[in-house]
């Protein structure tokens, strides 16, 4: 969010990612990720989406992703790759029942933490705009 706007996100999930298009509607004012290929890490693999053609932009992203990775160190990438982990495995792996004993605890934990993230990043935002207060000698 920082760092302006983004066309694309990858989700971490287990020896890879998947690569989402960010794609904005204003007009309804919402953000939809819409699935763009499959990564393997460790092999290179990058499988396309059902009835999606690679652009040159997009390959290069998944190259670089794959040179370094979402660019996070320490608890950062850990938390950012577990939440991933957790998006695929809802999407993906879990069975309906798992889904209903899990979704109101996730939906709760995923409410307060982008509370936390936008009270942190308006409290960085306020305090650059601040002026200093220091006495000019």
């Amino acid at each position: 969010m920082t760092k302006g706007a983004r066309g694309y996100y990858f989700r971490p999930r287990p020896n890879g990612a998947m690569l989402l298009q960010i794609r904005h509607d204003p007009r309804l004012r919402r953000t939809e990720l819409h699935r763009i290929a499959g990564i393997q890490a460790d092999s290179g693999e990058i499988r396309p989406a059902r009835g999606h053609n690679l652009s040159d932009e997009e390959r290069a992203l998944i190259k670089g992703w794959l040179a370094r990775g979402n660019g996070l160190s320490g608890r950062g990438k850990k938390a950012v790759a577990e939440i991933g982990h957790i998006a695929h495995w809802a999407q993906f792996r879990a069975t309906p029942e798992e889904l209903d004993a899990a979704t109101d605890e996730l939906l709760w934990a995923m409410q307060d933490l982008r509370e936390v993230l936008v009270r942190r990043l308006a409290q960085r935002a306020s305090s650059k705009d601040a002026p200093e207060t220091g006495t000019d000698e």
